[in-house]
């Protein structure tokens, strides 16, 4: 352990991380009570019972170098913080579901949004989708080029900014728009599954080359550009990749699985997906099955072919490269956690382990306790290869609170 950070939020969403080009970290979160990450307390309203939004800006040797609250407006939508990225030039990018917050004279309009916020946090970009139904932000991604690509998933009709999409009657699709460095739309795409069908996009990663890498979940029938998949369960994974115009390059499901791909990212000729599942699927002519829920990890090729996959007995809920090409995993187990060099009987918790990208083969892996659940949200792995991992942990004995499921944040940085 190199530092960790607590984060007393009170609320139900788990923060979101980032390493700068710099080395710095940065998190953002929403918190339900009076907060205080080492520069005072920030911004609160004791009287509003919606979350309020936090940012804040870290050293490598975990030093703040400056934290914003903003106030919720009062009777506004749940705020959620949907995916945190930082660009090229070091400003940070926050998309997610405002509720109309409030910093001195800045203010992120109510519903959903993406904010250019500059390298010491002032607001300098701000723009919403215009439309019916929800939109859920539920990752972000810098393009390389000064700009961002976002997913997520969406009911009704929104206007994107080149095109208005639909979702269908019943349905919920997913979504892919790539904004420049001002903000304004290069180009979206939508995916949806017909009435009362799903899809939703659940991570996103680009690679040195500008391809776009979407994975997540879908139920029913769905073309992302190529074949059409079907299936039966309620939710399928998936992943996809773009290219930097958004035109379809390929797509692949994990055709008999029941889950969700939570987590992707990309090295030298590799793609690497993570995510949760049961029932059976077939990788590289291997099976992988579950009888309850566990975490699967697959590898293919930036043309799309199938390499290998684990399966095993945790969940995998983030999933980061580095510069080297390894791979660093992050999720919970409950005590029969397989992935480590000396696999045995441990604590069921936190996990985090580094992977080599041929084979999957474990590294090392690291556990970390608590009395109650603990749940991985992001993991970045800075140049020097530092592990930066951000996460939730339910409250450790009882309080009384108004607020559903209460947890409190934190932040983990491990040395290589």
């Amino acid at each position: 352990m190199a530092w960790s950070r607590s984060l007393v939020l009170g609320d139900s969403e788990a923060p979101h991380t980032v390493v700068a080009p710099d080395g710095d970290v940065l998190v953002a979160a929403t918190y339900r009570e009076p907060l205080d990450v080492g520069g005072g307390p920030l911004p609160f309203n004791h009287v509003s019972k919606q979350p309020h939004l936090m940012v804040a800006r870290f050293s490598p040797d975990g030093a703040l170098r400056w934290a914003h609250g903003w106030v919720p407006r009062e009777g506004a939508a749940r705020a959620r913080v949907g995916g945190l990225a930082v660009d090229r030039d070091g400003n940070a990018w926050l998309g997610g579901t405002s509720a109309g917050f409030e910093l001195s004279s800045e203010r992120l309009p109510e519903g959903p949004f993406v904010a250019r916020l500059s390298p010491q946090g002032a607001v300098e970009r701000v723009r919403g989708f215009a439309g019916d139904g929800a939109l859920s932000v539920q990752a972000v991604a810098a393009d390389g080029a000064g700009g961002v690509v976002l997913v997520g998933d969406f009911t009704g009709r929104r206007d994107f900014g080149d095109a208005t999409r639909e979702a269908g009657p019943g349905g919920r699709a997913a979504f892919a728009v790539r904004l420049d460095a001002d903000g304004a739309t290069r180009w979206s795409r939508g995916w949806a599954a017909g009435a009362e069908g799903l899809v939703t996009a659940r991570a996103v990663a680009v690679d040195l080359f500008g391809g776009i890498h979407v994975a997540g979940g879908y139920a029913g029938a769905v073309s992302f550009g190529g074949s059409t998949f079907v299936t039966v369960r309620q939710r399928t994974p998936f992943v996809l990749k773009l290219s930097p115009e958004g035109d379809h390059a390929w797509s692949r499901d994990f055709r008999g699985a029941e889950g969700m791909a939570n987590a992707v990212a990309v090295g030298p000729d590799r793609v690497f997906v993570g995510g949760n599942f049961s029932g059976r699927f077939y990788f590289h002519g291997q099976a992988h099955a579950a009888g309850g829920y566990q975490g699967f990890l697959a590898a293919f090729s930036a043309g799309g072919q199938q390499r290998w996959a684990r399966s095993f007995a945790a969940t995998a809920s983030a999933l980061a490269t580095d510069e080297s090409g390894q791979l660093t995993l992050a999720g919970t187990h409950d005590g029969g956690l397989e992935l480590g060099p000396g696999r045995g009987r441990t604590p069921a918790g936190l996990y985090v382990a580094r992977l080599l990208p041929e084979d999957g083969a474990s590294l090392w892996v690291r556990g970390f306790t608590h009395p109650g659940a603990a749940l991985a949200r992001a993991v970045s792995v800075d140049p020097g290869g530092h592990t930066l991992v951000a996460g939730a942990l339910t409250r450790a004995l009882p309080e009384e609170t108004p607020y559903p499921r209460p947890q409190d944040g934190f932040l983990l940085r491990l040395r290589p």
